[in-house]
């Protein structure tokens, strides 16, 4: 589970364009065995147009360990949800609130011991290690912050699917 956010003249657009050859090609795929060339094919045109879809105006964030938002003491349903409209927008004041709420909120990195105990891997090297768990989160930040501001440069509502 988790909480994806969509700006609508972004990622509405995209959906049209997209949309539907992406579904052409997923029919062409269940038309043949998994295993066949031609399902494979067809699978990796269908992944293709699912990535421009979503390749602008999403945000998508878990709801386990990986979650940016408890990362900064606010949660989806308690802080973002009343500030949407009935048809789960968010818009004008309301979307510059939480932009606010986001540029503002103290984000709280993750020991090692916190990570283990709420199920992430963490390494001593690599990309599981703590400093890049640190630096997924602060780049998380950071592009919600960009995502948030670019809706309102757009003055364009942003729909949350929460």
């Amino acid at each position: 589970m988790h909480a994806a956010l969509y700006i609508e003249k972004i990622h509405y657009p995209l959906t049209r364009k997209h949309g539907a050859l992406f579904e052409a090609a997923i029919r062409r795929r269940d038309l043949f065995p998994p295993a066949a060339s031609e399902a494979q094919a067809a699978q990796q045109e269908a992944a293709g147009y699912y990535s421009l879809m979503y390749a602008e105006g999403y945000f998508r964030d878990p709801y386990n360990v990986a979650g940016l938002l408890g990362r900064l003491g606010l949660a989806w349903w308690t802080d973002v949800m009343p500030l949407c409209t009935e048809d789960r927008k968010l818009c004008g004041v309301e979307l510059r609130r939480f932009r606010d709420m986001v540029a503002q909120a103290r984000l709280t990195l993750p020991s090692k011991a916190e990570l283990q105990m709420q199920r992430g891997v963490v390494e001593d090297t690599g990309r599981d290690s703590l400093a890049e768990w640190h630096n997924y989160f602060i780049e998380k930040r950071a592009y919600l912050l960009e995502f948030l501001n670019k809706a309102i440069e757009l003055n364009s509502a942003v729909y949350c699917s929460l």
